[in-house]
């Protein structure tokens, strides 16, 4: 090894040597904390197991994984889960062809006549209201579980009008979308002609809950159908109509079934009872509510704030030209598809082209997907998905990567 000398205080010399190489354990620290940084989409860490085996080492590991989700904070949209007459719970990808799943991995039969009610925190819920049954899969892990109804309920005839399944970790760590081995809870709202339902259902305890019941206003006819439910927090909020309009809201942590007026001054009131618009709320600061209206290309919102002596009030906040922002024009027209636990809101065109727009940074995503032609309803599937490190190794997955 060469050896430099140079002069010090004291006439003395001093020698530099070459820098001493670093660790394995420094370098794999240093690596680690770079690939942290690769997209959170499903090829990125198969691609980078594949490189050599130190690599595969450190991504496979279990500390990495948990790093790797913390890191990204939010799992991917991964793409939209949809039913259709023939039984079949089919899965379109949202993410371009080099990281596109193959559908035939998410997809499931189902017995005619049962419906996916919602996807949330990396599960899927589907009832079958003829065997009186709920279906929760896990289509990362590929598992698959199915929950009578309530014992509470008898052989009451029921109308199951929505639903979803929630992860119940609470470490302040833990990263929801993948969520495959904690414990959920599935919370459903239902009816007969005179009443509303609803319970939870506890994996730990492995048992229902108390059943909740309210009675159905005469003023109400219908649920909206054109208007997407939604999960915020630990509530479950759909939109009710008739000669006026109501959101029914399921808080299942306070055990409180009840009705939450809309904006008295909403101005596409009628347009709600029409069916001519699109309804949809989301959670804001404090522990309030957003609610939104679609009409054509245009979104009106409204926010539910808290004032000093604890009573709710809706005040308007603004408006959102869609067109503007997207570029459209007529004779386009847009659909609301669902919106996604990070308040995401997904669009679809007259020509099936679909957008994801986050209404709050007015971000804006336009997906490559092709939807199936059958199917009317969709629901947003998010999770983090690493085939050949956090499911299965096996060559299945690599062969089922594009490009590997």
């Amino acid at each position: 090894m060469s050896e430099d000398s140079g002069e010090i205080p004291g006439g003395g010399k001093q020698r530099r040597s070459s820098p001493v190489p670093a660790s394995p354990i420094e370098e794999e620290n240093v690596l680690s904390v770079i690939l942290h940084r690769l997209p959170s989409l499903p090829p990125s860490l198969l691609r980078a197991s594949l490189v050599n085996k130190s690599w595969q080492s450190i991504v496979s590991h279990p500390r990495f994984l948990h790093d790797f989700r913390a890191h990204h904070k939010n799992p991917p949209l991964l793409g939209l889960f949809s039913y259709n007459f023939r039984g079949n719970i089919e899965f379109t990808t949202v993410l371009g062809p080099k990281d596109s799943i193959p559908a035939e991995r998410f997809n499931l039969p189902i017995r005619p006549g049962s419906r996916v009610l919602r996807s949330h925190h990396g599960r899927v819920l589907a009832v079958d209201q003829g065997k009186r049954h709920f279906l929760v899969w896990d289509p990362v892990a590929r598992e698959q579980l199915n929950i009578s109804y309530p014992p509470a309920l008898g052989r009451k005839s029921l109308l199951i009008m929505d639903g979803g399944v929630v992860c119940a970790a609470t470490e302040k760590w833990h990263v929801h979308g993948a969520c495959h081995s904690d414990p959920f809870k599935l919370v459903f709202i239902g009816a007969d002609r005179d009443r509303f339902f609803a319970c939870v259902y506890s994996s730990e305890t492995g048992a229902w809950g108390n059943l909740f019941a309210i009675m159905q206003p005469q003023y109400i006819e219908r649920v909206c159908t054109k208007c997407p439910s939604t999960m915020l927090g630990n509530s479950i909020c759909m939109l009710l109509v008739g000669q006026m309009a109501v959101i029914l809201q399921f808080d299942w942590d306070r055990g409180n079934l009840g009705f939450i007026d809309i904006p008295s001054d909403a101005h596409l009131f009628d347009a709600i009872l029409s069916g001519r618009c699109y309804f949809m709320i989301t959670p804001a600061d404090s522990a309030g509510l957003n609610f939104y209206l679609l009409s054509d290309f245009s979104v009106y919102i409204w926010k539910r704030v808290l004032n000093h002596v604890g009573a709710a009030r809706w005040i308007f906040g603004n408006i959102i030209e869609l067109g503007s922002l997207l570029s459209l024009k007529p004779p386009m027209s847009l659909n609301l598809l669902g919106v996604d636990e990070d308040k995401n809101v997904i669009l679809r065109l007259t020509d099936d082209v679909v957008f994801t727009v986050n209404l709050e940074s007015m971000e804006f995503q336009k997906m490559s997907t092709q939807l199936p032609f059958f199917s009317f309803t969709f629901h947003a599937f998010k999770s983090f998905y690493m085939p050949g490190t956090c499911v299965s190794a096996g060559q299945e997955d690599v062969k089922s990567l594009p490009g590997a």
